[in-house]
């Protein structure tokens, strides 16, 4: 929402410069993101009358125009067509200065002279649009200055108003909160919704049908006949053009300020284009086809609200008008519409037809329906004064279902609660009563009427908001709330995950945040199926239809993305929830921990280059495990999409319940994905892990004697996991046994098809005194027993 200042002191008087302004909204919770200023580095340009337009003897899309700067005339090149014989432009003389462009000098083009230049809004900085000459008002004074004709120089406020404020959408209602701030009250705007009608009753000119009040639950029409084309003012111009709307025609810049002086938008047909002179708010019927102002044909559904004549939509309601019934220079009667829509039905429409328009933006939120009459009363005025003709008595006002202003109760005690500050019931009436919502002592509590342009206020929570807003954030201390609160902590669940991404930071991987909604594609990338995930009731796009119900889709994403922005190593995890339908309203959810491991290890100064592998996937699980100090579980060979047949493993837990999975991904998968590296992944159940995670241990104590090492080799059958034969070694070793891991697996022709060799380093030490050397022989002797038996394994030389 854009502020021009000087349109603001027209409500309310406005203290101290703009930045005081800007820190006193934005104390107050309504936030200035910047401020702009017009006007400045505008030196020596006039305002000029259009004498003569003539081709360029030498260029198609150049014309000559003669133009009247009060003491001379000048002859200006020019490339824009928007304009013509006696239209007042802004016009740039030699040696002037324009904003971005510079000095201003005499130049030739094609052969011609031109004497200075004439200025599109854009070059003076008013505005983006640069389409076509800046048309100032008629009543513009040819040969004054620009900037005395514009009012400038301006400056601009541009605010990010929340939400469930629709009525700080307009300056009537900033100009309450710079009231309420500064403890004023707004100017008296009674003059503004005045005028004369002096045509027969509008009954007699336009019929209103509300088919749909549901989704119309007020809509008024009033008509004005006779009109002229004419431009606005050049001071209403200014304003349109500062607040980012591009200046049309009289009718058309009536209704945009309106809008932006009051946040109700409007809209203007032509009379003689609605049939029957009759207006019909309903719901689109299937198939019917309306071409809106944008020139886009679009079909509509059966949830749009449309206005209607006696034969085809006329406009989609809320959103933007029909092609079919704009005003253009040829109107002659106009029939104003001011009505409010139901927000979700302009949000669905205006979402499902990628149109997002003011009205709309405005209507989304939910527009004053007690504010129809004043907003239809001043837009008439407006269009009388600017373009000439006569209005009709009185307005078609269709509100079935009148909305009264809401009364509201305060406990003060419960405010000072909530709150945390002694404030007395004398500040909070004070508070309230600048607001404009007439408080009055009840007892213990204190009653507020609150106005219906106030929809965000709907129980004592909210009030309690605008206390302490209008007090001051700034002097509420920052206290406990009384009773048994206590400072926050987190749960030993938070501090273990905590402990896991410290972890697998710590081992050079990288945290990714990737998003909970996913496509249909996405779940049928990694093998699950869409119809198991839970549907998103109305998605914004068809991508983010199905809440997740793996985190490996946005994973690799993620990594396809990095790798292709040649980020050679990527290694990623997110532990975050996946969602998985039980039957009920609201699916049940499990906190996972994916991981995805793809492109090169960069060469060391102890290792080369190579590319990623399952064992680095694995690296990163033990170090999971180890984190989270989870023991007693398994590494188990897996197979299945979308992972390597013969490079993947699950983790068991001691009891055999799945744990997760992790490998490299298979060739058909890489495909799919459009991989064209090594990429591992994984996924665990965090939640299960962190049940069986063991609680804070003691430091082991460290060995004064040396260890003995030993070496065993043990033939196999292919088929006995590695992780299997680890376990049965270290049950069997004893006490004695430190540590046990392969050093090599060999197979071929001296043990045999089927068959493979595991080498094992192992490590014999006692913490009370040096073994020798039969005592760890005996130990080694014993875990080739276990695994002889547990395994049918046979120790070879």
């Amino acid at each position: 929402m854009k502020v021009p200042i000087s349109w603001l002191r027209e409500f309310v008087d406005v203290p101290g410069d703009p930045e005081s302004l800007a820190e006193m909204l934005t104390a107050s919770g309504m936030k200035v993101e910047k401020i702009q200023r017009y006007g400045d580095g505008i030196e020596d340009i006039v305002v000029g009358e259009v004498s003569s337009v003539k081709p360029h003897p030498d260029a198609d899309k150049l014309c000559v125009v003669q133009v009247r700067t009060g003491c001379m005339d000048l002859g200006v090149v020019c490339g824009a067509s928007n304009f013509g014989v006696g239209d007042k432009v802004p016009v740039a003389q030699p040696g002037s200065h324009v904003p971005g462009l510079g000095e201003i000098t005499r130049r030739k083009f094609r052969g011609v002279v031109s004497e200075g230049m004439l200025c599109s809004a854009a070059e003076l900085g008013l505005g983006d649009d640069h389409t076509g000459i800046m048309i100032l008002g008629e009543d513009s004074v040819v040969g004054t200055d620009v900037g005395d004709a514009l009012g400038l120089p301006e400056a601009v406020l541009e605010l990010e108003i929340n939400p469930n404020r629709p009525d700080a959408m307009g300056m009537i209602g900033i100009a309450r909160e710079v009231a309420a701030c500064t403890g004023s009250r707004l100017k008296d705007l009674s003059a503004l919704f005045q005028y004369q009608a002096a045509g027969p009753p509008v009954s007699e000119r336009v019929q209103v049908e509300v088919a749909d009040p549901q989704g119309c639950p007020r809509y008024a029409a009033r008509v004005i006949e006779g009109i002229g084309h004419a431009q606005s003012p050049t001071w209403a111009q200014r304003r349109l053009t500062m607040c980012g709307v591009r200046p049309i025609s009289a009718v058309v810049d009536a209704t945009n300020y309106v809008l932006l002086a009051t946040g109700h938008p409007m809209h203007a047909f032509d009379m003689a284009k609605v049939a029957g002179r009759r207006i019909v708010v309903r719901r689109a019927t299937q198939g019917e086809r309306i071409t809106t102002i944008d020139g886009v044909e679009r079909e509509l559904d059966l949830t749009d609200v449309v206005i209607a004549d006696e034969s085809q939509p006329i406009a989609l309601a809320g959103i933007m008008g029909g092609q079919g019934s704009e005003v253009t220079e040829d109107s002659d009667a106009v029939i104003l519409e001011t009505a409010t829509f139901d927000p979700r039905s302009i949000f669905r429409t205006s979402r499902r037809h990628g149109l997002r328009s003011e009205a709309s933006a405005r209507f989304e939120r939910g527009v004053d329906v007690g504010g129809v009459d004043a907003a239809s009363k001043l837009a008439a005025r407006l269009i009388l004064e600017w373009a000439g003709g006569s209005a009709a008595q009185g307005s078609v006002d269709v509100y079935p279902q009148p909305v009264e202003p809401q009364l509201l109760h305060l406990r003060p005690e419960r405010a000072r609660q909530v709150l945390g500050a002694p404030l007395s019931d004398e500040q909070m009436v004070e508070a309230l009563d600048r607001l404009g919502l007439d408080p009055r002592a009840e007892g213990e509590r204190i009653a507020v009427t609150v106005p219906t342009y106030r929809v965000d206020l709907a129980g004592e929570e909210d009030l309690v908001e605008e206390v302490a807003r209008v007090t001051g954030y700034d002097r509420i201390p920052a206290t406990l709330p009384p009773g048994r609160s206590r400072a926050g902590s987190l749960s030993p669940e938070e501090r273990r995950t905590r402990r896991l991404k410290r972890a697998l930071i710590g081992s050079g991987l990288f945290e990714a945040r990737t998003s909970s909604l996913v496509s249909a594609q996405d779940l049928e990338l990694i093998g699950h199926h869409p119809d198991a995930a839970t549907k998103v009731a109305n998605p914004l796009t068809q991508d983010e239809a199905l809440l997740r119900t793996s985190l490996l889709p946005g994973l690799v994403r993620s990594a396809v993305i990095n790798l292709s922005r040649r980020h050679g190593d990527v290694r990623l995890f997110e532990a975050g929830l996946s969602f998985h339908p039980n039957g009920v309203e609201a699916p049940t959810e499990r906190l996972r921990l994916g991981l995805a491991i793809g492109g090169a290890i960069p060469q060391q100064w102890h290792s080369p280059a190579r590319p990623t592998d399952f064992f680095d996937m694995k690296g990163a699980v033990e170090v999971a495990l180890q984190s989270l100090r989870v023991t007693g579980v398994r590494f188990v060979p897996h197979s299945g999409y979308p992972f390597h047949p013969a490079r993947a493993a699950k983790l068991l837990s001691s009891d055999g319940k799945e744990l997760g999975v992790f490998g490299e991904v298979d060739d058909s998968f890489a495909r799919k994905a459009d991989v064209a590296f090594v990429l591992s992944l994984g996924e665990l159940d965090l939640d299960a892990l962190i049940d069986m995670g063991g609680k804070p241990g003691t430091a082991a104590q460290i060995g004064k004697y040396p260890p003995t090492l030993l070496d065993l080799a043990v033939a196999l059958p292919e088929g006995v996991a590695s992780a299997d034969v680890i376990a049965t070694a270290r049950a069997a070793g004893g006490p004695l046994l430190e540590s046990v891991r392969i050093i090599d697996v060999y197979r071929g022709e001296q043990v045999g098809p089927g068959r493979k060799s595991l080498a094992f380093s192992l490590t014999f030490r006692s913490l009370e005194r040096t073994l020798n050397e039969n005592e760890a022989i005996e130990a080694r002797d014993a875990i080739a027993a276990a695994i002889g038996k547990e395994h049918q394994g046979v120790v070879r030389a």
